[in-house]
């Protein structure tokens, strides 16, 4: 190969686009701050979330992710997919909870939730 015929390969490996950074698919809605979660012991998972009134299960989608490594540790994180405009003063939130079915989660999987969680006041108990 002669030097001129290098630098032209060498010329078009630096003119090709770089590899996409973005992930394989968008995630629905926007990352959810909450207050607390909590593992029940049967099974459920119980968050308590920002509202101002209007907040049901259904304002958000949960993604589930499970750990490669060992494929039985999961990891939850709640999209909020509607905003809560309504104007009820909720300083605590309201409480939701998900069952492992509808996460499709197994039962005796290790679970938790990845959303970041605001200083908050004590959960209902």
């Amino acid at each position: 190969m002669t030097a001129s015929g290098a630098a032209l390969i060498m010329a078009a490996c630096a003119a090709a686009p770089a590899p996409s950074l973005q992930p394989s698919r968008a995630l629905p809605g926007e990352r959810e701050t909450i207050h607390y979660w909590q593992d029940m012991p049967d099974g459920s998972i119980r968050v308590q979330v920002r509202s101002n009134g209007c907040t049901t299960k259904e304002s958000f989608e949960p993604v589930v992710m499970v750990d490669s490594r060992t494929r039985w540790t999961f990891t939850v994180e709640l999209r909020r997919l509607q905003p809560d405009h309504c104007r009820a003063f909720l300083p605590e939130g309201v409480e939701l909870v998900w069952s492992r079915d509808e996460l499709g989660l197994p039962g005796s999987a290790s679970v938790r939730v990845i959303n970041p969680q605001a200083p908050t006041p004590r959960p209902r108990r």
